[in-house]
């Protein structure tokens, strides 16, 4: 707190205008999640509307391919937010501020990448 007793409120709110940057991380999560459901079942879903008689062959897509966008969907989701919040960073805070405050957000994403990676390729 400043002098005076009043708390200094010159950085208030500054959580709610950093969210936007969790979003590209979230859109990588829901492609790495649900990347096969799409190609597989979804096929199989176009094949029942148009009211086709062919079977649907269950390993048209390698498991090597999903696993390979899987784990670029995480790792782009992450290093987009991590863009996301620098710029945002560097437009609201002062020069010093705005670099040395994101290292703690860096290692905590370089963590959540390292972390999302290691649960899907175990």
């Amino acid at each position: 707190m400043p002098r005076g007793g009043r708390p200094d409120r010159r950085h208030e709110g500054l959580s709610g205008r950093f969210a936007h940057s969790l979003l590209p991380i979230a859109v990588g999560y829901l492609i790495a999640h649900y990347f096969s459901l799409l190609v597989i079942e979804g096929r199989h879903a176009i094949i029942l509307a148009l009211g086709l008689d062919a079977e649907v062959d269950r390993n048209a897509v390698a498991p090597g391919t999903i696993a390979t966008v899987q784990v670029l969907a995480i790792v782009i989701g992450h290093v987009a937010g991590v863009v996301a919040a620098h710029d945002r960073s560097v437009r609201l805070l002062p020069p010093a501020r705005a670099v040395a405050g994101q290292i703690p957000l860096f290692v905590l994403m370089v963590c959540y990448t390292t972390g999302g990676l290691t649960l899907l390729l175990a």
